[in-house]
């Protein structure tokens, strides 16, 4: 595995189905990666759905581990659900002050909730930067 590259694309031996698992998957840890039956390492969620995997059904556990173990990760102020987080309350996020927060909670509003975290780049002024350093920061319910 790539150092910076965490994100599992497992193929399901039953249907021949594509789907990879982000570290914070409730399956990731149960999902090992053989590469030479065509599985492999991603670094971005963008990557694994350009090259034809798709995210799990389930996205996010209720309880995250982070959330299990009671205390947000190095860098974050607190764990935030982006898709019922208000505007203050994504505020917490690194790197996400007043406007970005208004637009996630617009964008979210116009088009639902969010299934990846990669699709925080579709709101405007939030790249790929900015999404690794909140992904450690968010869950999705």
């Amino acid at each position: 595995m790539p150092a910076h590259c965490r994100i599992k694309g497992n193929i399901n031996l039953e249907s021949g189905e594509k789907v990879y698992h982000t570290p914070d998957s409730p399956w990731y840890s149960r999902t090992e990666i053989d590469t030479g039956t065509g599985e492999r390492w991603f670094c971005t969620e963008r990557e694994a759905r350009e090259a034809g995997w798709r995210a799990p059904k389930q996205t996010q556990d209720k309880r995250t581990p982070t959330a299990v173990a009671g205390s947000p990760p190095t860098g974050c102020k607190a764990i935030v659900n982006i898709n019922e987080a208000n505007a203050d309350e994504l505020k917490a996020l690194p790197g996400i002050g007043d406007t970005l927060a208004q637009r996630i909670v617009d964008y979210r509003g116009a088009h639902g909730h969010f299934t990846t975290v990669d699709e925080l780049e579709a709101v405007k002024g939030i790249g790929e930067k900015t999404i690794e350093k909140i992904r450690p920061c968010v869950v999705l319910r």
